[in-house]
């Protein structure tokens, strides 16, 4: 898992390098979403749980700034030295990549609509 962290971070703060520079906002920013939507499921089963409606936005957008945080925090200044480890991959190993990269953001919405399919049985 660590490792598809590290790439997905790479390629996005590669992609948008010009306007972040080092620093990678547009990563971060990448990375925090993808995980965040991991929480989601959690997140409405725990609202459900406690019966507000409006609780899953609030668990959701604390969660949102909980995992930036530590995003923020674990990627700070790794942009080089990630660049360094895949900086000669091939073509193929990037097309690999960027195919984990995609299955790694649709993952977590597959497993959101497969949790609100079981919720209305």
């Amino acid at each position: 898992m660590r490792n598809i962290l590290d790439y997905t971070y790479y390629r996005t703060a590669k992609r948008h390098f010009k306007n972040d520079g080092v620093d990678a906002f547009t990563a971060i920013l990448a990375l925090t979403f993808i995980v965040s939507l991991y929480t989601i499921p959690f997140l409405v089963f725990i609202s459900d749980l406690i019966k507000i409606d409006s609780s899953a936005i609030i668990l959701y957008s604390l969660s949102f700034f909980i995992i930036g945080y530590f995003v923020r925090k674990n990627y700070k200044g790794k942009y080089l030295k990630l660049r360094e480890k895949w900086v000669n991959e091939s073509k193929m190993e990037k097309l690999i990549g960027e195919i984990y990269i995609v299955l790694f953001f649709l993952t977590p919405l597959a497993f959101i609509f497969l949790c609100q399919e079981i919720k209305k049985l």
